[in-house]
Formats: structure tokens, sequence, C-alpha cells
């Protein structure tokens, strides 16, 4: 299982316009449910430096460049019309495969 957490940050005074993109990038790059599964879809919490959103994707078998490609995509597009606009992407893996990686067996 990978499991692909993208975390964005914006300003306050910039969450009306941080809206309005999101619809605009949904409606140009639409989800494609054959390349992962939504975990945690895009919450939101406003913070003292600005606005964090959290969203978290299960990806299918063999899907993660592809995947990958698509978020960059998007995310870039906001970050390019957004002041302030800060992303980052994590690819994880589950505790089973980290501790397949060390000759480990995982306990769960």
């Amino acid at each position: 299982m990978v499991i692909v957490l993208a975390t964005v940050w914006f300003p306050h005074d910039k969450a009306s316009k941080a809206g309005k993109l999101f619809i605009e990038v949904m409606k140009k790059f639409p989800r494609d449910r054959t390349l992962a599964k939504v975990v945690l879809d895009n919450a939101v919490a406003a913070t003292k430096e600005g606005y964090k959103v959290i969203s978290a994707a299960d990806i299918k078998d063999g899907k993660l460049k592809e995947y990958l490609s698509r978020l960059n995509q998007s995310l870039i597009f906001i970050a390019e019309n957004l002041e302030g606009y800060k992303f980052e992407v994590e690819v994880m893996s589950s505790i089973t495969e980290a501790m397949d990686v060390l000759g480990l067996e995982s306990p769960v």
C-alpha cells in the first residue's frame, strides 16, 4: 500500500481566491478513480499562520507515477496563481511494507 499525503498552506487573506482556484482545478484536473482511492478529502484547519489543507490517497498498484504527475500539475497550477501558497507531497508506505524493508515482520 502506498499512501500519498499532500499538505498545502495559504494565507488567511487568500481563502476566497484559494476556494475559487480549487473549483477551477477540480474542473481542469478531475479525480481519476482508476489511479487512487481518496482516504482523506481536503481536511481544512485554520492556524495562526493561515489555512492548512491535508489530503491523502491510497494509490492503486502501478499508478504512482501517473498519480503524482496529475497531483503536481494541480498543485503547481494553484501555486502559480495564488501568492503565499505552499505545498508538500509525501509518499508513504504502510507499516507492514516499512517493516519488510527492514527484514522484520509487522505485528499488525
